[in-house]
C-alpha cells in the first residue's frame, strides 16, 4: 500500500499489540510513518482472551478505514440488547447493533492488516526502559536485553501500562473497582435455546449476567459481581473452572433459570479477571511520547466501551499526528479533543456499574424500583455515545 503523504518518514514505536496498538500502527503506516509494533507476549493473539461486545462507535472506525468486513469476519452481530430484571421480565431494549467477537480474533485480524500495510511486528518484546535523548527522540529497552530508537513512542499497553509508569511516573496507577468479571462458552441444544440475534442482559440479585447464542448450540456469556477484597489474576486462576462455574450458578440461583442453564453447560476454559479503571491523568504525554486507550483512561467495562474508545483514540491520534508539525502539538490537540468524551464515558460506566452489581440489599431494592427509568436514560446516553463519527481521513498530499 502506498503512503498517503510525502512528508519525511518519522520512526514510531507502538508498545502493545492488543487492539488499539495494531489499529494505530495501520493508520500511521497509511499516513507515511515508519512503524514498529512491540508485543510482550509470544502466543497468537487469537489464543488470548474472552469475547467483547464491540459497540457501533468501534465499527465506525473500521468502516472509515474500509476494514469492517475483514476485521469483524469472525464476529456475530447482535440486532439489539435486551435487559431483564432478576425475575426475567424485560424492562428495556437498546436497538443499537453491536458485534460480539473474541478479543483475540479481533486483535489478530488487526495485527494482520497492520503488517500487510507495512508495520513491523515484534513479539516477546516486554518494555522495561524508556529514555528521552538529547534530541527529543527515545531509546527503548526490552526485557531480552535489546534496545531500539524512535522519534515517537506510543503506549497502547493497557490498564497496567508499563509505558505510562516509565513515561509519567507520577501518574496514578490502575484502581480496583470492586468488581470481578468472568466469561466463557457454553453448548446448549438449539431447540432449547434458539438463535435469536439478540444480546441478553440480566440484572440479577447478586450479579450481572449477559449472553448471546452466537450460532446454533453455541452460547457466549459473561458475568460481573461485587468482591470487596481484590484478588489478583493469578489468585483467581487458581480456582478450578468447574468450581468457578458452580459458584456462579449458586450466586445466580434466585435469578432466571436460563442463567444457571448456560453456566452449567459451560465448556472449555473460563476467563476471569479483577476489573480496574485508570483515574484521570493530568496529561497523557511527555515530549514526543504518549499513552492512549486503556493506558491513558481505562474505564470500567460496564458499557462495553473500552475497546471502542481505544479504537477511537488510535484513529484520532494518527490523524492529529498527520495534521500537526510536531508530536507534542499533536498530542495536546488530541487530548483536548478527547478529554470530555472520555470523562463522560467513564462517569456513565461507573453509574451503570453501580446499577449492575450492587452489594447491599437496600441498594438492590432502590435499583429494582428505579431501574426502568435509569435504563431508559442509560439507553439514551448509550445511543449518544455510540453516535461518534471519526474525523475525516486526511486527503492524499501531492
Amino acid at each position: 500500500m502506498k503512503n498517503e503523504n510525502s512528508t519525511p518518514r518519522r520512526r514510531v514505536a507502538v508498545v502493545g499489540a492488543g487492539i488499539s496498538g495494531p489499529l494505530l500502527s495501520l493508520c500511521l503506516v497509511r499516513l507515511g510513518f515508519e512503524v514498529d509494533l512491540y508485543e510482550a507476549h509470544v502466543r497468537r493473539a487469537q489464543d488470548v482472551g474472552s469475547f467483547l461486545n464491540l459497540a457501533p462507535n468501534g465499527r465506525a472506525v473500521l468502516e472509515r478505514l474500509g476494514l469492517a468486513d475483514r476485521v469483524l469476519e469472525q464476529g456475530t452481530a447482535a440486532s439489539s440488547i435486551g435487559f431483564a430484571n432478576h425475575k426475567g421480565r424485560e424492562i428495556g431494549r437498546n436497538p443499537e447493533r453491536t458485534t460480539n467477537i473474541m478479543r483475540g480474533e479481533l486483535s489478530g485480524a488487526l495485527r494482520e492488516v497492520a503488517v500487510d500495510a507495512g508495520a513491523k511486528l515484534h513479539t516477546a518484546k516486554r518494555l522495561v526502559a524508556l529514555e528521552e535523548t538529547a534530541d527529543g527522540s527515545w531509546r527503548t529497552g526490552f526485557e531480552d536485553g535489546t534496545h531500539t530508537e524512535a522519534d515517537i513512542v506510543l503506549g497502547c499497553d493497557g490498564v497496567h501500562s508499563t509505558t505510562r509508569r516509565l513515561l509519567l511516573p507520577d501518574a496514578p496507577r490502575a484502581a480496583y473497582t470492586g468488581v470481578v468479571g468472568s466469561g466463557g462458552r457454553s453448548e446448549i441444544d438449539a431447540a432449547e435455546l434458539p438463535l435469536d440475534g439478540r444480546f441478553h442482559m440480566v440484572f440479577g440479585l447478586r450479579g450481572f449476567f449477559g449472553y448471546q447464542v452466537v450460532s446454533p448450540g453455541v452460547v457466549w456469556w459473561f458475568e460481573n459481581h461485587q468482591e470487596t477484597r481484590e484478588r489478583s489474576f493469578a489468585e483467581l486462576a487458581e480456582v478450578d473452572d468447574a468450581q468457578w462455574v458452580a459458584l456462579l450458578a449458586e450466586r445466580h440461583r434466585p435469578d432466571p433459570a436460563v442463567i444457571r442453564r448456560v453456566l452449567t453447560a459451560s465448556t472449555g476454559p473460563v476467563g476471569r479477571w479483577p476489573v480496574y479503571e485508570v483515574p484521570p491523568l493530568d496529561t497523557w504525554h511527555r515530549g514526543s511520547a504518549a499513552v492512549l486507550g486503556d493506558a491513558a483512561h481505562a474505564v470500567a467495562p460496564h458499557l462495553g466501551a473500552g475497546a471502542a474508545l481505544g479504537m477511537e483514540d488510535a484513529y484520532e491520534l494518527a490523524v492529529a499526528l498527520h495534521r500537526h508539525p510536531t508530536a507534542p502539538q499533536a498530542f495536546t490537540a488530541f487530548e483536548e479533543s478527547r478529554r470530555d468524551r472520555v470523562a463522560a464515558m467513564a462517569k456513565q460506566a461507573r453509574q451503570t456499574g453501580a446499577v449492575m452489581t450492587p452489594d447491599r440489599w437496600i441498594t438492590r431494592a432502590v435499583r429494582d424500583l428505579m431501574l426502568p427509568m435509569a435504563l431508559r436514560q442509560g439507553v439514551r446516553k448509550g445511543t449518544e455515545a455510540y453516535a461518534y463519527r471519526p474525523s475525516p481521513w486526511p486527503a492524499r498530499r501531492p
